[in-house]
């Protein structure tokens, strides 16, 4: 299918969305306190599920936020351009919950970062691929795809070694788009089962991180409640978790 960009402009959530990355990473460089923006597990376990949104503005470092910014920018673009910037925002909203939610399961510091709604744009354009040029230019690359899956290998080994990159944010970004990416271009017959799919995967880390579901389930795991020990700390512990954790530091400016 041949590229048609929108007609409304150009792509205004991409570079609102731009906007917002590099204000809020000037926040962190000026050491503002940012704690209310973090995704932490207690925080989001008690109902406040739009941190796994706005977690994805802050970025540790140059290098994190130059891989999401260059990423997003390129395939954030596209999606602008195509369904036009309210669709934009509606699957960055539909990226951001579940990876952040299934991030926060192995990671009880919390998550910041856009990589798993990076991945998931990934993932729905590498499918879209098959079916638009414009998807194809910006994800469809053999080198862009070998490079996308090699960073995932990278991250798996860096965090065997000790790293903390938010390897399982990328998977499920990728996991969610690229199971949308299918049920858009699945024949009729096959939509449906598609859908369902996509919905059971989007939903299954957000339903596990809610405090009845773990207290219930992961909990009880060795392993996995050895992970989410934050999960039930006091309230005063959980303050004084935040205070430490809410400014960050950028990196190597």
């Amino acid at each position: 299918m041949p590229y048609h960009p929108h007609d409304n402009g150009p792509p205004l959530f991409t570079f609102a969305a731009m906007a917002v990355f590099v204000a809020f990473f000037g926040a962190e460089f000026k050491q503002f306190d940012l704690a209310r923006f973090q995704a932490f597990p207690w925080r989001v376990a008690d109902g406040e599920i739009w941190r796994l949104v706005t977690c994805t503005f802050l970025h540790g470092s140059i290098m994190h936020i130059a891989f999401n910014a260059i990423l997003f920018l390129r395939f954030a673009t596209v999606v602008d351009n195509w369904l036009g910037p309210w669709a934009a925002l509606g699957l960055y909203v539909l990226f951001a919950i579940p990876s952040n939610a299934a991030q926060l399961l192995v990671s009880p510091a919390g998550v910041i970062g856009a990589s798993g709604v990076v991945y998931g744009l990934f993932g729905f354009l590498w499918v879209m691929s098959r079916r638009r040029d414009d998807a194809a230019e910006a994800a469809g690359s053999p080198h862009l795809i070998q490079t996308m899956l090699g960073w995932l290998a990278i991250c798996f080994v860096v965090n065997l070694f000790g790293g903390s990159i938010g390897n399982t944010a990328h998977l499920m970004g990728l996991a969610v788009g690229w199971l949308l990416g299918q049920t858009v271009v699945a024949r009729k017959r096959h939509r449906l089962p598609l859908a369902l799919a996509t919905l059971l995967v989007w939903a299954l880390p957000v339903v596990l991180i809610q405090r009845p579901v773990w207290n219930r389930t992961l909990a009880h795991l060795p392993v996995v409640g050895g992970w989410y020990w934050n999960y039930n700390l006091p309230d005063d512990r959980r303050d004084a978790v935040e205070d430490a954790r809410g400014t960050i530091n950028p990196g190597m400016l």
